[in-house]
């Protein structure tokens, strides 16, 4: 799985930061509609990475759950498969 990079994130950040910076300095030499148009690519830009970022602290979240009854499953298993070794030795002196 590709990720997103936090570290591109944040210099295309500062870049937007700066990008507001300048245009308050130099008014109107810009144009309206691109203003915008970057303004509201930025925030949805943003809406994305923060949505990923949700998305990834779940992912992390499933990815332990998983591994700890992982390990509750095997255990299980080995300990149940241990008694059947048992049990099939007792009953019948077989030997697997």
């Amino acid at each position: 799985m590709q990720g997103i990079n936090s570290k591109e994130h944040r210099i295309l950040l500062a870049a937007f930061h700066k990008f507001e910076y300048m245009s308050k300095m130099v008014a109107e030499k810009i144009e309206q509609e691109e203003d915008a148009e970057t303004r509201k690519a930025m925030k949805e830009l943003d809406a994305l990475y923060d949505r990923f970022q949700v998305l990834f602290a779940e992912l992390e979240k499933c990815t332990r759950d998983y591994e700890i009854k992982k390990k509750s499953v095997r255990s299980m298993i080995s300990r149940s498969i241990r008694k059947l070794i048992q049990q099939c030795k007792s009953d019948n002196g077989i030997v697997l």
